[in-house]
C-alpha cells in the first residue's frame, strides 16, 4: 500500500511544499490538507528532492493547472541506492513515488542521505498538525 493512499479518490488544488523541503501539502477542493514529512533518523537527511507534474491539465504550469485534478491511484516506486559522497555522507538513496489524476501524474522524489545505516521514509501527516504559514504553493517543477 502507498503511503499516498489517502489522496485517492481526493480532487486536488493545491500542492505546497515547507522551506526545509521535508513536508508536503495537498489541499483538496473540500478545502482540507492531506500533509506528509519525510522522516529519518539521528544520522540522516530526508528531504523531498524533485517534484514534477506531467500532462496534468494541457497547456501552461502544471502546478498552477491543476485544479481539480482526480487521484486515481497512488504507487511507490521504491527506494534505489547509490554509493556516492554527498557533503560527508557515504550513501545516497532515492524514493520515487507517482501519484497518478485523471488529468496526469505528479511525480515525487525523495532524497535520504545517510551514513550507510539509516534509511528514511515518508509518512503521513494529522491535518490538525499542519502549519500552513510555513509553506508555498508549487508553481513550478523543481
Amino acid at each position: 500500500m502507498s503511503v499516498f493512499t489517502n489522496l485517492v479518490g481526493k480532487r486536488i488544488n493545491g500542492i505546497f511544499v515547507n522551506g526545509e523541503q521535508d513536508q508536503v501539502v495537498f489541499r483538496t477542493t473540500e478545502g482540507r490538507y492531506l500533509g506528509f514529512a519525510t522522516c529519518g533518523d539521528c544520522c540522516n537527511t530526508v528531504f523531498i528532492n524533485h517534484f514534477s507534474g506531467a500532462d496534468v491539465v494541457g497547456e501552461g504550469n502544471s502546478f498552477d493547472l491543476l485544479r481539480g485534478a482526480l487521484v486515481t491511484k497512488t504507487e511507490d516506486k521504491g527506494w534505489s541506492e547509490n554509493e556516492t559522497k554527498v557533503e560527508g555522507w557515504s550513501v545516497t538513496q532515492d524514493g520515487f513515488f507517482t501519484i497518478s489524476t485523471d488529468r496526469g501524474y505528479i511525480d515525487l522524489e525523495v532524497r535520504n542521505e545517510h551514513n550507510g545505516y539509516y534509511g528514511g521514509h515518508v509518512t503521513e501527516l494529522v491535518q490538525e498538525d499542519i502549519d500552513m504559514s510555513e509553506f508555498k504553493e508549487l508553481r513550478e517543477d523543481f
